[in-house]
């Protein structure tokens, strides 16, 4: 399994990280990214991990993003400076309302590290949903000392741009003939869109006539991309139409 095309949520800012105990200032949280390093010839650089202070079963570091993301994989790395100090297992906590939580794989111990460096990546069985997920150290190697990264899938919003008048003007070609019959008016979106977006249409003036009293007339989006599309009015069989108007609605995640 691969982690391309996720979001690493620490080295991206993409959420708050707290932990239960600190060694001291400079081997807190802000040390903890995965593959940190720092200046050691520089007095008070601090460790290349996070560092807890009480050497126990009850340490944690989590990260509490503002709203809910899915994390698909963990990775866990030992301290990279000169100290042999690294988590040899741990288990994961996750809540999705900061209230409830719940342990993943109901606590069991995951493996951790063997060395300071190499990085151990875990894939989550499931996805998991989550506003706040949370590392417990279970094992370790002389001290209680970590790097991590998190990653989850990328947030898709909803973008959406509406318009209005597109006309086919008035004693268009759908007035005469008969048969299957079109009129197409090229619609510029005002931002182009990131992905392509799903358009719907809908009339809000209708001038048409038919000698059976059935009104057959139509309207779809054509040959969309992210910058446009053709709207497509039609009509059939014996209708004769003076002039239509329609409104848009596009949208698309992004």
């Amino acid at each position: 399994m691969s982690t391309d095309g996720l979001v690493q949520i620490i080295s991206n800012a993409q959420c708050y990280l707290r932990t239960s105990t600190n060694y001291d200032g400079i081997h807190t949280q802000f040390n903890a990214l995965l593959n940190y390093t720092n200046n050691n010839g520089i007095k008070g650089a601090g460790s290349e991990s996070w560092c807890a202070s009480v050497i126990d079963q009850n340490q944690f570091i989590v990260a509490g993003c503002e709203v809910p993301r899915t994390f698909m994989c963990v990775a866990i790395q030992g301290r990279g400076d000169d100290y042999d100090q690294w988590v040899t297992s741990f288990k994961i906590r996750y809540s999705l309302d900061n209230v409830t939580w719940f342990e993943y794989r109901n606590g069991a111990a995951l493996p951790g590290n063997k060395d300071r460096n190499t990085v151990v990546n875990h894939f989550f069985d499931t996805p998991i949903r989550a506003r706040s997920i949370a590392i417990h150290p279970l094992t370790w190697n002389n001290h209680i000392s970590l790097r991590c990264e998190f990653y989850a899938k990328p947030i898709q919003s909803s973008f959406t741009q509406v318009g209005s008048d597109i006309y086919t003007g008035e004693n268009c070609a759908l007035n005469s003939g008969s048969g299957k019959r079109e009129v197409v008016v090229p619609v510029k979106f005002p931002v182009e869109f990131s992905s392509l977006p799903k358009v719907a249409l809908n009339f809000d003036q209708i001038d048409c006539t038919d000698a059976t009293n059935q009104t057959r007339i139509g309207v779809q989006p054509r040959n969309v991309t992210t910058k446009g599309f053709d709207c497509v009015f039609y009509t059939w069989n014996e209708n004769k139409v003076y002039s239509l108007r329609a409104d848009y609605i596009a949208t698309a995640l992004e």
